[in-house]
């Protein structure tokens, strides 16, 4: 259904290909905005005569120039996504990608930066955190939590709009992304423990809806947390079995969680993997930092100021897992039939 605000108006999306982006694309053109996108290689987005999709990195500065000169909204969604390994070099992409921005940017046009909830922070108690908390993680070493935080710093000084979604779950993720392979991951029977701390879920629908109202209300120089449920990884993973309808075969449930020493000794066996090997460290010494913490936050300022309105997780889990069921294995296989197996 189209809307005023976005009928007709020129918008540019960084990032426009990636889990967020595609989503966000496809909000945008359903409220009738004529849409540039600017991403690197990827999936590809559905054509759409209101859609030019173009190939391109947020560091070319003339690029950026081109693909937002008569943009009314520019959506910065663009940057490395995740810990340890070959995805903490690039990290400085996040904060140098404001900077781009805000220079090529029509004079006028709102920017909205995607940043995310671990800009936030996180508690090893499970403290709830809003925009306005004092930010717990200043001395956290994990490079993607220090440059989100230092981008949005940036954005915010430079009078753009902020948004904090949390972990993104949900359909259509051809990557996939982070959260999406842990499901896969999940399902297949990879994932045996869960580690000690929590995350706040988001649906990627509601999220890039949540783009568009900060947008039409947000203000400029403010912060908007997007995000749904805080779950524990225990129940996180009982969740994620529930929609997969599977069930423990060993144990009754996914309490308790692996301590925290396990963690830290499999990071330390797949960090001498990866220099081995040259692949990621999964877990890596990163992972274990981060979640060993719960990342809980309040979308209040969101729900009263912009009208954000999550859905249940158990919704968006659900629809994630048809999606990937339509389209690849998500069933255990083998020995890790030991730890999980389909429900009777």
């Amino acid at each position: 259904m189209s809307s005023p605000f976005w009928n007709g108006a020129p918008v540019c999306v960084l990032g426009g290909n990636g889990f967020l982006g595609r989503n966000l694309v496809r909000a945008l053109l359903a409220k009738g905005a004529r849409v540039v996108t600017l991403s690197l290689p990827g999936p590809v987005l559905e054509p759409h005569a209101h859609l030019d999709a173009r190939t391109g990195d947020v560091a070319d500065r003339a690029a950026v120039r081109n693909a937002c000169a008569d943009a009314r909204v520019v959506f910065l969604a663009a940057g490395p996504v995740g810990v340890g390994g070959s995805h903490a070099r690039g990290m400085t992409t996040h904060t140098s990608a404001v900077s781009v921005v805000a220079e090529a940017a029509p004079p006028g046009a709102r920017i909205v930066l995607t940043s995310s909830i671990v800009a936030v922070g996180a508690t090893r108690r499970g403290t709830v955190l809003n925009e306005e908390s004092p930010f717990p993680n200043a001395n956290l070493r994990v490079q993607y939590v220090r440059a989100k935080r230092a981008a949005e710093e940036e954005a915010l000084a430079r009078g753009a709009v902020v948004v904090n979604p949390g972990y993104l779950f949900g359909p259509d993720d051809p990557g996939p992304s982070v959260m999406g392979e842990l499901c896969l991951q999940f399902w297949r029977g990879r994932v045996a423990l869960p580690p000690p701390g929590g995350i706040s879920c988001a649906d990627v629908r509601d999220v890039a809806e949540g783009h568009l109202l900060a947008a039409e209300r947000g203000a400029p120089g403010r912060r908007y947390i997007l995000s749904g449920e805080n779950v524990r990884f225990t129940d996180l993973f009982a969740a994620l079995a529930r929609a997969g309808k599977l069930r423990r075969a060993v144990l009754p449930s996914f309490r308790p969680a692996a301590p925290g020493w396990a963690y830290w000794c499999l990071a330390a066996a797949s960090e001498l993997g990866a220099k081995l090997s040259g692949k990621n460290p999964v877990p890596s010494f990163e992972f274990v930092r981060m979640f060993r913490l719960c990342w809980f936050v309040s979308s209040e300022r969101a729900r009263t100021e912009l009208g954000h309105a999550p859905r249940p997780l158990a919704e968006t889990l659900r629809d994630a897992f048809e999606w990937h069921a339509a389209r690849t294995r998500v069933v255990p296989r083998g020995l890790n039939r030991v730890w999980l197996r389909p429900a009777a």
